[in-house]
């Protein structure tokens, strides 16, 4: 049974366990993925129907899907998935950890599959809740692919079997939308929809 706390208390903890190893450093601090990946998660409620506890794993995922680089730079999500799971965050329980862990891990290279460490153990629900996060997370990190907070604010609507996401400021949009071709191929097979990116000026 996934726990109801507080969705501040493992973010909190989250940033706490970064600046007490020293793994902050190796953190970008500018980057939005994870609240990219709040927004993503509240537009998309329809298509993934997951609970809110969902929306607090994505979020501490998010933040720490990079926690890896501070091992090495080659095969940095799995380092992530290793560390997350073998950490103590405030406000999630061990089966909490497993899936912030395997979110962290699979926001790149290859897509869950049931022989992997961890998600093995899962059963069904569990492994098809990684796998939209995961992809969710994908998404949000294409759109952060510069690094330089340009973009701050989506919004997204569906139209048939497309996602549009509307994205506000931005006058070119080539850099993530060559990310997200890079990075798309998950959320299309869990989500059967392909994104298009739009600029918007409001």
């Amino acid at each position: 049974v996934l726990s109801t706390m507080s969705p501040l208390l493992p973010a909190s903890s989250s940033k706490a366990m970064l600046k007490r190893t020293g793994f902050d450093s190796v953190i970008r601090p500018e980057g939005k993925s994870s609240e990219l990946s709040k927004s993503l998660f509240d537009s998309m409620q329809v298509e993934h129907q997951l609970e809110p506890i969902y929306k607090q794993i994505l979020y501490v995922g998010a933040l720490l899907h990079e926690l890896g680089m501070y091992v090495s730079t080659s095969g940095f999500h799995k380092h992530s998935q290793y560390l997350i799971s073998n950490s103590e965050l405030f406000g999630l329980g061990r089966k909490e950890l497993l899936l912030t862990a395997l979110v962290a891990r699979y926001h790149r290279r290859a897509s869950p599959k049931p022989t992997h460490e961890g998600y093995i153990d899962l059963n069904r629900s569990d492994r098809i809740a990684v796998s939209k996060m995961a992809a969710l997370l994908r998404v949000a990190d294409a759109l952060d692919r510069s690094h330089s907070q340009r973009v701050n604010e989506i919004q997204c609507s569906r139209k048939d079997s497309l996602l549009i996401v509307s994205i506000p400021h931005v006058e070119d949009l080539s850099l993530e939308q060559l990310a997200l071709k890079q990075k798309g191929s998950l959320f299309e097979d869990v989500f059967g929809m392909q994104i298009r990116l739009v600029k918007t000026r409001n």
